[in-house]
C-alpha cells in the first residue's frame, strides 16, 4: 500500500477514535441486574441501605370466601436463612378468580379486614435481624406479574412497610420463584 494513504488512514483512524471516544462517554448505561431461577434481589430502604439476597418459592392455591366467591391465592416465600443479613419476608396476591389463570398485572396493597377471608389486593410481612425482628406489615405499593407458569413466578416489587412502633421501610426489587 502507498506509504502516503496509510499514513492518511492512520491519521483519520487516530484523529476520530479520540473523538469517538469522548463523545460516547457521558452517555448513561444501565446495568439489569440479574435475578436468577429461584432467587430475588430486593433494596430495603431504611435510615441505611440493604441488598437482600436468597432463595424463593411460591404456591398458588384456590380459596372460598365466606361470600362463596373463588380466589386465586399466590403467595410468595422469600427466604434469607443463609444470607449475610438473615431475614424473612411472605406476600400474598389474592385476586377474584375468573379464570384459572393468575392474570400478569398490578396488584396493589390494600388493607386487610380479616385473615379468615380472602380479598383482591396484595398483603406481606418482612422480619429481619437487622431491626430487632420487629414484624413490618405492609402498607402501600404494589407487586407486579410480568409472568406466571406452573413452574416459576417472575416479577417486580415495590412495597412500603411499617411496624407497631410506626416505623417505616421500603423494599423493591425482583424476583423469580420457583
Amino acid at each position: 500500500m502507498n506509504p502516503v494513504a496509510m499514513k492518511m488512514i492512520r491519521i483519520i483512524f487516530l484523529g476520530f477514535l479520540p473523538l469517538l471516544l469522548i463523545s460516547s462517554a457521558s452517555k448513561d448505561v444501565e446495568l439489569s441486574t440479574l435475578v436468577l431461577n429461584g432467587t430475588y434481589i430486593l433494596d430495603v430502604e431504611e435510615n441505611q441501605h440493604h441488598q437482600l439476597l436468597g432463595d424463593i418459592g411460591f404456591s398458588l392455591s384456590t380459596e372460598i370466601s365466606s361470600k362463596g366467591t373463588y380466589f386465586n391465592v399466590l403467595k410468595l416465600h422469600f427466604n434469607g436463612d443463609g444470607a449475610v443479613l438473615p431475614h424473612h419476608m411472605e406476600v400474598v396476591v389474592c385476586k377474584e378468580n375468573k379464570t384459572d389463570a393468575l392474570p400478569l398485572e398490578i396488584y396493589k396493597v390494600k388493607a386487610i379486614e380479616s385473615f379468615l377471608n380472602p380479598a383482591n389486593g396484595v398483603f406481606g410481612a418482612y422480619s429481619s435481624d437487622v431491626f430487632g425482628e420487629k414484624l413490618f406489615f405492609t402498607k402501600g405499593g404494589s407487586i407486579r406479574i410480568t409472568h406466571y407458569s406452573n413452574t416459576s413466578v417472575k416479577g417486580t416489587l415495590s412495597l412500603m412497610l411499617v411496624n407497631q412502633k410506626g416505623e417505616t421501610i421500603r423494599v423493591k426489587g425482583d424476583f423469580d420463584a420457583i
